[in-house]
């Protein structure tokens, strides 16, 4: 597979790069030009973008941009660190009931808004409230039944136990305000100026911040953004490598990467084909050399999995992954032992008919396109046929919805929890993938808490690895790109890229 090297750096230049995290607390190489040798760190001020256009309520806004800035005025009552665990925030500690069905979260005592209102429980409810019913939020919340106050805490009803509840909290607590822009309980507050918009420090917040204002500059597209930030006008930009503009962005810069919940995978057909058999699922799985196709066709930008969670996460099982990672000798042994054989051409054979796949992918995303021939090659090595399908949106979700693929490559933004029963066993279950122990293991695993949790997870893993009814890749990576020399020690995270603010150090 390390052939294919060369070729795949070419087509990263055609994909872009995919966002992903450095190691902890440290940014990645620079993508752009090296500063040179005489050039010195840079003592310059924040300046970040947002789009006057669109709202910027945290939960009901849909401008990613404007998102981007709700970790530096809001919290919510946990928030995730770079390894995807819940650490409190508004929260104090929260109980659970026997059956697991309530929640109960108890409050951080003397925490205000930024005009000096006390945070409530009621503050917690109507916000918790606004999110169940919101497109960004409400997904994360199905199981979500009420919430409501309960003797000045926050009771959490659910339809079904979910011991990792708090890693769905990273919500915005917010004060409704007239004009629209709620009120927050995090370090900066909007404050409007004249036409435009800054934040301005909150001094009812407990914690030390490195800028006493932030100046914001109004862009109403990624052109403009790109625009400003080459200029300097704007010195912070987060983006997604992934999308062709992203390669847009020029000048001196260093990129802090972080880690996300956004899942490339292969989806097999189950029911019927090749793909009906376990064991070439699980030579398949074998046979995508993951971190080849994050260091060479994704630049190292991406967590290579074997596994539906990330990597990064404490319920990964490195255990029950080694049995579906990258061996491309295992691979063509387990078809061998599956009752293919092998031609004098090389490739595998039953009866007559080779071994011979069709992988299907969207074509409106180059990303997507590169990956597809990339995973073909590494079929080919193992002796299968294959051969990609690229099909418009509407036509890609047609031949799913009919089972008219082999392959297919999927992209999915999972929860904080990284519950893949929607992969598995729901919606986005479209190979037909049905078992009898499946369902119960999920459940068993979402159920729990502690050290259960742990078991629960190895035993999940240990049963996906022998179905392999699905073949994760890697977790896709987000950017931020900052002025280069400006501040060290920044660490974002996908919920908030500007996580842990308070330990940046800004050049003298």
């Amino acid at each position: 597979m390390r052939k294919l090297a060369a070729l795949l750096l070419t087509a990263a230049l055609t994909w872009g790069l995919w966002g992903c995290a450095a190691e902890e607390g440290e940014p990645s190489p620079s993508l752009s030009p090296e500063p040179t040798a005489t050039q010195q760190p840079q003592a310059q001020p924040l300046a970040l973008a947002y789009d006057p256009q669109a709202s910027l309520h945290p939960i009901t806004g849909q401008s990613q941009v404007n998102l981007d800035l709700a970790g530096l005025v809001y919290e919510g009552l946990y928030e995730l660190d770079r390894s995807f665990a819940p650490q409190p925030a508004l929260a104090q500690s929260a109980s659970v009931s026997e059956d697991g069905l309530v929640w109960t979260v108890t409050l951080r005592a003397g925490v205000v808004f930024s005009d000096g209102t006390p945070l409530t429980a009621a503050h917690v409810v109507s916000s918790l409230n606004a999110a169940r019913n919101s497109t960004l939020y409400g997904p994360r919340l199905r199981a979500v039944t009420s919430v409501s106050e309960s003797g000045g805490a926050v009771a959490i009803n659910l339809s079904s136990p979910n011991g990792a509840l708090p890693a769905l909290l990273d919500i915005p607590i917010v004060l409704e305000q007239e004009n629209g822009i709620p009120l927050g309980t995090g370090r900066y507050r909007f404050v409007q100026e004249g036409d435009g918009l800054s934040l301005q420090i909150n001094g009812n917040y407990a914690g030390a911040v490195p800028y006493d204002a932030i100046p914001l500059r109004e862009v109403s597209g990624a052109d403009e953004r790109i625009a400003a930030f080459d200029s300097g006008e704007v010195t912070a930009v987060v983006t997604d490598f992934s999308a062709s503009y992203a390669l847009g962005y020029s000048g001196s810069y260093e990129t802090c990467d972080f880690p996300t919940t956004t899942l490339l995978y292969v989806g097999f057909k189950t029911t019927g084909g090749a793909c009906a058999s376990p064991q070439v699922r699980q030579a398949f799985s074998k046979a995508f050399d993951r971190e080849e196709l994050v260091s060479s066709l994704l630049a190292g930008h991406g967590d290579a999995a074997s596994l539906p969670v990330s990597p990064l996460h404490q319920d990964y099982d490195p255990q029950a992954a080694a049995a579906l990672n990258y061996d491309a000798q295992g691979g063509r042994e387990l078809l061998l032992s599956a009752g293919y054989v092998e031609g004098e051409d090389w490739l595998l054979y039953r009866g007559s008919s080779p071994l011979s796949v069709t992988i299907v992918v969207n074509n409106d995303s180059t990303a997507k396109q590169a990956a597809a021939d990339f995973l073909a090659r590494c079929l080919t090595e193992l002796g299968v046929t294959a051969a990609v399908n690229k099909l418009p949106w509407e036509e890609y979700l047609g031949a799913l919805s009919s089972g008219q693929f082999d392959l297919y490559i999927g992209e999915v933004r999972m929860t904080g929890d990284f519950d893949p029963a929607a992969l598995l066993t729901g919606a986005l279950n479209y190979g037909g993938y049905a078992s009898q122990t499946m369902p119960d293991l999920l459940s068993a695993w979402r159920a729990a808490r502690g050290e259960e949790r742990s078991q629960a997870a190895a035993q999940l893993w240990q049963a996906f690895a022998q179905d392999a009814p699905m073949a994760p890749l890697c977790f896709k990576r987000g950017s931020m790109l900052i002025r280069w020399g400006m501040v060290t020690h920044v660490q974002p995270t996908q919920a908030d890229p500007f996580w842990n603010m308070e330990q940046w150090q800004l050049a003298q």
